[in-house]
């Protein structure tokens, strides 16, 4: 037996050591404002991350804290747009840590792995990319025509959730790009593969956990899963086993061959492991906040009618001129400059990621005139950022696309506007966004074809919506009235 006197001296190490490594943790970053827990523990991170308002949370402390703050023991947040141009430069020497071990499992570091994954991203390995967008669009449309149009003066109501049916669009469409086989959420009008209310739904739990990078291996561990919510991980779990049985079949003697993205990644060298991570984490993040994009600019144009108008009278124009197709193709809407307008401003004012991203560097680092010691986790206030006054002027915090139209004298700035609100993909090189072009294919098509067609009017101006940010930004019970715009022939 282990004697008292060697249990007392065992354990008077152990606190030793732990006020130690605690003390060490505070100090070196004791010279960076923030708030005292936040300073102490790594759990009022996680608090306010699990609670949906994190964002915003942060983007009010850093008018009591200034530009530069501490959030945890080791992080950092910045709400300065010149200090994110420098931590996520191309060629800077700061790099993706912990933080993203939650969301890649064990693939490999981004950077290696970014290769194998651009042809199919990018479309240019895809068959159909074009084609399959606007079928699924006009899967919407059908689907507003059968059963959500409202009839004022027949006394026809028929409110619909545009935030459920515009992830019902995405998800179709990047089923279909990734694995060949689209969900038909819209065709059924109902979440098929439990998408929303399961794997969505477990969201919270992961970037709560992602904090504390730690918890990833616990999660791995049967026993602790066998603890976790079991409604939430059966749908995480079953739209694994598709992904997997999916990148099986691109395996083996009788593999099969298609021109998707799944197909796209196996011809580029992705082993099978990691062609299924990959395709089950496009699917839930690459609806998400495409789908975020177009809920919340809907929402944007919806609360400000003369914006409304001004879009909708350009898309009229456009097709009287005949500069729109039915279906319009993308270089027709890259052609509408307010359309574009839009869509840079609605994005700005409600990034689909707003998570904390953060960045690390092995080298002590100046941010915003302060030290950054080796190894501390720097992130981004997206709020703060993407509203900048300086950057966006002083109405920064109001949906106004006209301030991408002005012609400005000062190109500089101009280019600085372009920029920071490019960092809703991340910036180019290695930290963009790979989905950002089928995202922006799907943004050019979906506005256009349900504008030219109904008009959208708010169910309940006071309370439209209910908005989260967990990481990533979410939206549901956005209810609509659509009334079509033009008679039917």
């Amino acid at each position: 037996m282990i004697s008292l006197p060697l249990c007392l001296s065992l354990l008077s190490l152990f606190l030793t050591y732990l006020i130690f490594s605690r003390t060490s943790r505070y100090l070196r970053l004791a010279h960076i404002p923030g708030p005292l827990p936040a300073k102490i523990t790594t759990l009022w991170l996680a608090y306010h991350q699990s609670t949906g308002s994190l964002a915003r949370h942060l983007s009010s402390l850093s008018k009591r804290y200034g530009p530069i703050y501490r959030i945890a023991p080791d992080w950092v947040i910045t709400s300065d747009p010149a200090a994110i141009r420098q931590v996520w430069s191309a060629r800077g020497p700061w790099y993706r840590g912990e933080w993203y071990d939650m969301f890649r499992f064990d693939q490999p570091k981004h950077a290696a792995l970014k290769a194998k994954l651009l042809p199919g991203y990018s479309g240019k390995d895809v068959d159909d990319l074009h084609e399959v967008v606007d079928c699924r669009v006009a899967d919407l449309v059908r689907l507003v025509e059968q059963k959500y149009l409202s009839d004022n003066q027949k006394g026809v109501y028929r409110p619909m959730d545009l935030a459920e049916k515009a992830q019902f669009m995405t998800q179709d469409v990047i089923s279909e790009l990734a694995i060949g086989r689209c969900f038909e959420c819209l065709i059924h009008d109902k979440d098929t593969y439990g998408q929303m209310t399961e794997v969505t739904g477990s969201l919270p739990l992961i970037v709560t956990l992602a904090i504390i990078p730690w918890t990833l291996g616990l999660l791995q561990n049967p026993i602790v899963r066998a603890l976790l919510p079991k409604e939430k991980l059966e749908g995480v779990m079953r739209q694994q086993e598709l992904a997997r049985r999916h990148a099986a079949r691109r395996f083996g003697v009788e593999k099969v061959v298609k021109r998707d993205m799944l197909g796209s990644f196996v011809k580029h060298g992705l082993g099978h492991t990691n062609a299924w991570l990959e395709t089950f984490g496009q699917i839930g993040a690459g609806s998400d906040t495409t789908a975020t994009a177009i809920r919340m600019t809907m929402f944007y144009l919806m609360s400000s009618p003369a914006r409304y108008k001004k879009l909708q009278e350009e898309i009229d124009i456009a097709i009287q001129e005949g500069r729109v197709s039915s279906p319009i193709t993308d270089e027709e809407a890259r052609r509408l400059p307010y359309l574009q307008a839009v869509m840079r401003e609605g994005m700005r004012l409600c990034p689909p990621v707003m998570g904390l991203l953060p960045r690390i560097c092995d080298t002590e680092q100046i941010v915003c005139g302060v030290r950054i010691p080796p190894g501390t986790n720097v992130c981004w206030d997206a709020i703060s950022i993407l509203r900048d006054k300086e950057t966006f002027g002083a109405d920064a915090a109001v949906f106004r696309p006209e301030r991408w139209l002005v012609e400005m004298k000062d190109v500089e700035k101009k280019k600085n506007m372009e920029f920071v609100q490019g960092l809703v993909f991340g910036t180019s090189g290695r930290f963009e966004c790979l989905g950002k072009a089928i995202a922006m294919l799907e943004l050019n098509k979906v506005f256009v074809e349900l504008l030219r067609r109904f008009d959208f009017a708010l169910v309940n101006p006071l309370t439209p919506l209910i908005s989260r940010d967990y990481s990533l930004s979410l939206q549901v019970e956005l209810w609509v009235t659509i009334t079509e715009r033009f008679a039917r022939s």
